[in-house]
């Protein structure tokens, strides 16, 4: 990946080209509370749209320090972001070069065997919930004296 330095600025996303690498352009955009960071196709479908975005919080040296410090070639996504908008994960071409960071991560960035620092994180639950055998599920309450699972006092 090619980064640049100063970045460049990209007047049909009103935004700033950090980098790219042989597929997409990384620009970030102002986007409300946060910075979004686009990967942007390189082809004729990066006039019109994005294939993933991350957010960040506003502090654009922290984006461009996240970038420089990205192979996006072995590393699925860059690191400090706290929101993908994006439904799915970027997975980078030689992403087995490097199972240690590509590790799974939750729609907030952290990895999800690691946890998540919001709340019912729904990625890090399901994450959970996938861990726990299948017979602790299917447990039923203890069984009454006449076996059936509700005693009945007389």
């Amino acid at each position: 990946m090619k980064t640049h330095n100063p970045p460049i600025l990209d007047e049909h996303w009103e935004g700033y080209e950090l980098a790219a690498d042989d597929a997409y352009r990384y620009v970030w955009v102002w986007q409300g509370f946060n910075i979004r960071l686009l990967a942007v196709p390189k082809n004729e479908d990066g006039a019109m749209g994005y294939d993933f975005g991350w957010c960040y919080p506003r502090d654009p040296q922290l984006v461009a320090d996240s970038v420089a410090a990205w192979d996006s070639d072995t590393q699925d996504e860059p690191m400090g972001w706290h929101k993908r908008p994006t439904g799915r994960a970027r997975r980078a071409p030689r992403r087995d070069a490097d199972p240690q960071y590509n590790r799974d991560r939750c729609e907030h960035g952290h990895y999800v065997d690691e946890g998540c620092r919001t709340v019912n994180c729904r990625d890090v639950l399901a994450h959970q919930r996938s861990r726990v055998p299948a017979a602790h599920h299917a447990q039923q309450p203890p069984a009454g004296p006449t076996g059936n699972s509700r005693t009945v006092e007389s």
